[in-house]
């Protein structure tokens, strides 16, 4: 076994760009569900995405023990990838990042980490996250004139939108692929 793409979703958009992803890189499509009861260190390179909640990579703290547990933990054969309703934008990418991986995998680069917008989906949604959605949906409102991306955010959240973009993925490929290509180097 070669790639696993992982994805952990609740509206969608992370099942998206892990079907691109695994499409691009010729790798093995699995759900969260799936992944957990498997031995991940039997491929070469794993990617993981999940969306983001209150900025944090839903799920992360639970793949990271995983990872731990199959012993990919500071390997380098791990990518991860966030998608969240705002757009990707140079100010606000860190905030991820710092809110998922811990200040050591943070200052060491353990992760490969890339953002994705995805969108704002209602579907699929529990009753009290539906509900902070909303609420946060009349919040955004307030700040419509913090720039382009904060008005693009009020327009689109009150019902909801997708701005998933296959195009998003690329970066990750090449990155995935770069890895791939110096571990087959030195191994």
């Amino acid at each position: 076994m070669s790639i696993a793409v992982v994805y952990n979703t609740v509206t969608g958009f992370s099942r998206t760009y892990a079907e691109w992803i695994a499409q691009d890189l010729e790798a093995d499509l699995l759900s969260w569900d799936e992944a957990k009861g498997m031995n991940l260190a039997a491929y070469r390179l794993v990617v993981y995405g999940a969306g983001v909640r209150m900025s944090a990579v839903r799920g992360f703290k639970d793949f990271r023990r995983k990872i731990k547990r199959d012993g990919l933990y500071g390997t380098g054969r791990v990518i991860v990838f966030a998608t969240g309703g705002t757009p990707v934008h140079p100010d606000r990418d860190w905030r991820s990042p710092a809110a998922t991986l811990t200040k050591e995998e943070l200052a060491r680069g353990t992760f490969p980490f890339f953002y994705f917008e995805g969108g704002i989906a209602y579907d699929g949604l529990n009753w009290p996250e539906k509900t902070l959605l909303k609420i946060f949906s009349k919040r955004v409102q307030r700040h419509r004139h913090r720039g382009e991306w904060a008005e693009a955010v009020a327009n689109g959240i009150v019902e909801g939108y997708d701005h998933t973009d296959r195009k998003a993925v690329t970066p990750l490929v090449e990155e995935a692929r770069r890895i791939l290509a110096s571990e087959q180097a030195c191994g």
